[in-house]
């Protein structure tokens, strides 16, 4: 089930961008707020250089997925991290769980943190979570 979690890192000074590309469900939340610094088809994809601190946390606050979280060096609980365990159904899209859980799946455990995009359309190649495969199979539920 678990594969090595991929992390990149894009820093601005003490400020660091966090992405974890298998957690993203491509929404595009982050393109359309900042075109300036996701740029999906360019490498780096992120250019945190071209934002403010401020605008870059209220993006990264809006990624469904939890695929892009923050820390500052020197903050304290620099992690973006939810308190709260919620759950909300995306209508046409995946169950959205936002805080700390741990997944298990026939006896192996994967702690998640922040939040997390189940699949419930059933066309994910990355079972049990979603991979926006949703919207090829025009999910409506």
């Amino acid at each position: 089930m678990a594969q090595e979690e991929i992390e990149k890192e894009y820093a601005k000074g003490d400020f660091h961008i966090i992405w974890k590309p298998r957690k993203c469900i491509h929404s595009g939340i982050c393109v359309k707020k900042l075109p300036e610094v996701y740029l999906p088809d360019s490498k780096p994809w992120i250019r945190p250089e071209n934002a403010s601190v401020e605008a870059l946390k209220a993006q990264i606050l809006k990624c469904p997925s939890g695929a892009l979280t923050f820390r500052e060096e020197g903050a304290e609980g620099g992690s973006v991290k939810p308190r709260a365990l919620q759950a909300r159904l995306v209508p046409g899209g995946p169950l959205m769980i936002k805080g700390d859980i741990a997944l298990e799946v026939e006896g192996k455990v994967e702690h998640l943190e922040g939040n997390t995009a189940f699949c419930r359309c059933g066309a994910s190649s990355r079972k049990p979570f979603c991979d926006g495969s949703h919207k090829e199979v025009d999910f409506d539920s």
